[in-house]
Order: C-alpha cells, then sequence, then structure tokens
C-alpha cells in the first residue's frame, strides 16, 4: 500500500511543469501530494466530510443517536413503581407505561426510513429530535399533572420521535461510507455499541433521578436536553449534499397507513389481552382487523404499489426475510427478558430504583468489548456467523434468568447474564445493519435502517405481550409472581429458539455460498493458468 502511493506521489510530482520559479511549482506539487494523502478512501464523496476530526465528530453523532435511543427505552424502567405510586396507576395502566413507546416507536420506524429516502435523511431525523424533545419535556410535566393517561400518551410520542431518528442516521452512514469496507464495519459496531450504553446510562440516571418521587421527571428533563445538544451538533455535521430521491420515488401512504395502523392494533391487541383476557369480544375483532390490514398490505405492495414502501428485494430475498425473521424473534425474547429482568429485581429482591439501574451496568464494559470484536472480526468471520452468536446469547440470558433464585447474590448468576447478553445487543445489531445495507440499494439505506430498527423495537413490544399472557395464566390470583414471571420467561426462551434455529440455517447456507465461491474462483483461476 505504501509503495503504490509512493509511486502515485511520484508521478504527480513529474506531472508538474517546471518553470523559472521552481519554489511555485514545488510548492504546487507539494499540494497534489498532500491531496492525495489526505484522501478518504472509506467515503463515498469526499465533501461530505472534509477532515478525519470532522469525520470523528459525525461518528460521535450518531454513537449518541443511539445511545438516546436506547436510553429513552429504558429509562422508565426503573421509575416503574415510583411512576405507578406517584401517577396512582391502576394494574390495566402499569402494562402500558412499558408497552406504550416501544409500540408507537416500532410501528412508525417501518415508515421512517422510506420518509428519509424520499425526503431527506438530515430533515426526517431533525424532525424526530424535535418531537423527541418536546414529548420528553412533556413526559416530565405529567409529573405536575398526576395523570397516568397523558403520561402514557406522550410516552407513545416520544416513541414515535425516536423512530425517525436511528433508522435515517443508519441511512446516513450507509450513504457516507464505501460499501463492504472495514470503516463502515467498525462505525456500525460503534453505534451498536452505544445499545447497552445507552440502556445501562438511561436504567442508572433514571433510578438516581427518581429515587424520590418528586424529582422523577427530570430523568425524562435530561433527556430532552441531551437530545437538544447532539441535534445542534447533527444539524452541523451532516453533510446537506448527500443525494436525495435520486430515483424519484413517491411516497407509499396508502401501504404505509395499511401497515402502521395494523402493527399498531396487532400491538395493542396483545398487550392489552392479558388485562382484560382473550374472552373479550373487542379484542377479537381487533385481532382480526389488524391481521386483515397487514395482510392487505403485503398483498397491496406485491401486486399493486408503483412505488412499494419496501423495496422489491426485500419482498423476494429469501435471506434478508431469514435476517428479519431472526431479529424479530431474538429481540422479542429480549423484550420480555428486560421487563421481567426489572420486575424481578424490583418486586422480589426489592432493590432500590438506583441499584435496579446499577445493574446494568456490566452492558457498558462488555457492551464496548463486544462491539470492540465485531470491528475487528467481522470480515474475518463473516457477519453471518456473528448473528448466530448474538442469537443463542439471547437464548442463554432467557434461560439463566428462569432458573435464577430470589435470595442468589447479584455476583453469581445476574452477572453472568449481563456479560452474555452483552454479546447479544453488540452482535446482532452491527452485523444485521452491515448485511442489510450491503443488500439494498444506495437510495434505500435510510429503509435498511428502519427494517433492523423495526425489528428491534416493535418485537419488544408485541413478544411482552405474549409474556405477559403466559403470566397471567399462570399467576391468576397475583400471589404467586415467581412463577408468573418464570412463564413469561419460558416463552422468551421458545422466541429465542426459534431465532437460533433460522440464524443457524442462515449461518450454515452463507458458508456453503462461500465455500463454493472460493471453490468457483480456484476452478476459474486453475484453467486460466492452463
Amino acid at each position: 500500500m505504501e509503495d503504490t502511493t509512493s509511486d502515485k506521489d511520484a508521478a504527480d510530482c513529474k506531472n508538474v511543469e517546471l518553470t523559472d520559479d521552481g519554489v511555485k511549482d514545488r510548492f504546487d506539487a507539494l499540494s497534489i501530494i498532500t491531496e492525495v494523502r489526505l484522501r478518504n478512501p472509506n467515503l463515498q464523496n469526499q465533501d461530505y466530510l472534509s477532515s478525519r476530526w470532522k469525520e470523528y465528530v459525525f461518528v460521535g453523532f450518531c454513537m449518541m443517536s443511539q445511545l438516546l435511543n436506547q436510553a429513552a427505552m429504558t429509562q422508565a424502567n426503573p421509575l416503574f413503581n415510583v411512576i405507578s405510586n406517584d401517577l396512582e396507576a391502576g394494574i390495566s395502566q402499569q402494562t402500558w407505561l412499558m408497552a406504550a413507546f416501544p409500540m408507537v416507536s416500532g410501528s412508525f420506524i417501518l415508515i421512517s426510513g422510506k420518509v428519509g429516502d424520499i425526503y431527506g435523511l438530515k430533515k426526517t431525523l431533525v424532525g424526530g429530535y424535535v418531537t423527541v424533545i418536546i414529548w420528553s419535556l412533556i413526559c416530565g410535566l405529567c409529573s405536575y399533572a398526576h395523570n397516568v393517561d397523558f403520561f402514557i400518551v406522550a410516552r407513545a410520542f416520544q416513541g414515535l420521535g425516536i423512530a425517525f431518528v436511528l433508522p435515517n442516521v443508519m441511512g446516513v452512514v450507509g450513504n457516507v461510507y464505501v460499501p463492504n469496507t472495514r470503516a463502515k464495519n467498525m462505525v456500525f459496531s460503534l453505534i451498536g455499541a452505544c445499545a447497552p450504553i445507552g440502556a445501562t446510562l438511561g436504567c442508572v440516571f433514571a433510578g438516581l433521578i427518581g429515587s424520590s418521587t418528586r424529582t422523577w421527571a427530570w430523568a425524562f428533563y435530561a433527556h430532552a436536553l441531551t437530545a437538544a445538544l447532539n441535534l445542534c451538533v447533527g444539524v452541523w455535521i451532516i453533510p446537506s449534499n448527500i443525494p436525495v430521491n435520486v430515483q424519484r420515488h413517491k411516497m407509499d401512504w396508502l401501504g404505509s397507513f395499511l401497515a402502521v395502523v395494523g402493527l399498531i392494533m396487532l400491538n395493542f391487541v396483545w398487550n392489552q389481552a392479558p388485562i382484560d383476557g382473550w374472552n373479550q369480544a373487542y379484542l377479537i375483532v381487533l385481532l382480526v382487523v389488524s391481521l386483515i390490514l397487514l395482510i392487505a398490505f403485503v398483498f397491496y405492495e406485491l401486486r399493486y404499489a408503483k412505488d412499494p414502501l419496501l423495496p422489491p428485494v426485500v419482498m423476494h430475498n429469501r435471506r434478508i426475510l431469514m435476517i428479519l425473521s431472526s431479529l424479530f424473534f431474538g429481540w422479542g425474547s429480549f423484550g420480555i427478558w428486560t421487563f421481567y429482568y426489572m420486575s424481578f429485581v424490583l418486586n422480589l429482591r426489592h432493590y432500590s430504583p438506583l441499584w435496579a439501574g446499577s445493574t446494568y451496568f456490566m452492558f457498558v464494559i462488555w457492551g464496548i468489548i463486544a462491539a470492540l470484536l465485531v470491528g475487528y472480526t467481522l470480515h474475518i468471520c463473516g457477519p453471518a456467523l456473528i448473528l448466530f452468536a448474538s442469537m443463542v446469547a439471547f437464548n442463554c440470558g432467557c434461560i439463566m434468568l428462569s432458573v435464577t433464585p430470589v435470595d442468589q447474590s447479584y455476583f453469581r448468576m445476574t452477572l453472568g447474564i449481563m456479560i452474555i447478553l452483552s454479546f447479544g445487543m453488540d452482535l446482532s445489531f452491527p452485523a444485521s445493519s452491515i448485511i442489510l445495507s450491503d443488500e439494498l440499494p444506495r437510495e434505500s439505506q435510510g429503509m435498511a435502517g428502519s427494517l433492523v430498527s423495526t425489528m428491534v423495537s416493535y418485537s419488544s413490544s408485541i413478544c411482552l405481550g405474549m409474556g405477559s399472557t403466559a403470566e397471567h395464566y399462570v399467576n391468576r390470583e397475583g400471589d404467586n409472581l415467581l412463577e408468573g414471571y418464570r412463564a413469561a420467561l419460558y416463552v422468551g426462551i421458545g422466541l429465542a429458539s426459534v431465532a437460533v434455529l433460522i440464524s443457524g440455517l442462515y449461518m450454515i447456507e452463507s458458508g456453503w455460498k462461500l465455500r463454493a465461491q472460493k471453490r468457483s474462483e480456484m476452478r476459474n483461476k486453475g484453467n486460466h493458468q492452463c
């Protein structure tokens, strides 16, 4: 690599025509050499980020966006009992304190990437940040209104804003960096590392601030302030010359309506049914309507949509569908684990909100290790193997928590769970993001980020409803919390096992395909030599 650069520099020097003013010509030659050396081969356009330190700021902004996304998702977890008591939430409302955010976030993420691809990734991202800031402040102000229903609505709109942030951040990264490069893989890995860090900081600071019922609102004020600062950085550092809608696509509003309404209805049914019971007629009606809307969405996208919401390659590529299925079942099991782990330590071990949030700290340490491991080994192992390992980690986390004794020290079984799940989060996100980003064309990079984020957020909410259903039927009287929690975790184990199976088949297929490709290259090389 160094020899090639030196030869190129020498050639550039020779091409400079020397005149009587030799000093000026030598200076021009030196400028040409410097420009060649400063060129960043990892960027698709050198005008995107004019210097290395701007690239570092850009990567930092993207990492902070992921951190804020995960912090918003988990910041209410350690405050569950505090907010429930302060706002006097009933049993039917407590579930929605947790489920409202991922329900709306996961439903709208599906269309947010497409909106970014058509109307501009940067504009959509900024709009998402503004929504997050406003509704985070309103979440805090609910402490004065003492209205739990209003707080649930505010959390839902906070999730709406988040839905338009992260997919478009991933879309920007996909447009800025050259595909299949080590730099792009490392950036995706660093962004993935901020998932457990954000989840940890969201829990820790919420637990620290919300130890008193009078101050829990500041957990949301702090999130709004941090998001506002990061927005200022983003407005300055995100390139404004990224190509927008080069193919002149139009927004598929009918498909968007069918998908979003169908997903919200389906999610509502699964989270409300454990509360009211599956024998309620209105739940059965909503379930049937939601399934009809989702089937109509798929049929419309395949047959009639001129500019389908989902790129055609997604609907017809079995490998992409396998990746998305693995993410759905794997992160769905993690959503169950997240809720019932917090319930386990708050209600059975009687941890304080601060101590409960602090138990996530191992996610920070091992999440960084996992992200760096992915960044340095992804081009060696391949994303298929890393995705399979992440699904195994999700499965192990649910299995271990389901057999953890209540009176056992945190530093035994629970500590091991945290370490293993760090790899589940930080291996799955970059591996799946890189696969989809490389599979989809450049003008659909925002949609690539949407698909990954949809599976992560939406599955966490709807699968929680499945786990809650199992808990309800095991712990009908409310006096057997441990058995009810374990029943929900068994559902998580089943979901994660399906994810392991699908990702394992994908890994075997990818390995077989790669082996056949290498044999073909060797055969062609041998024929060429002959």
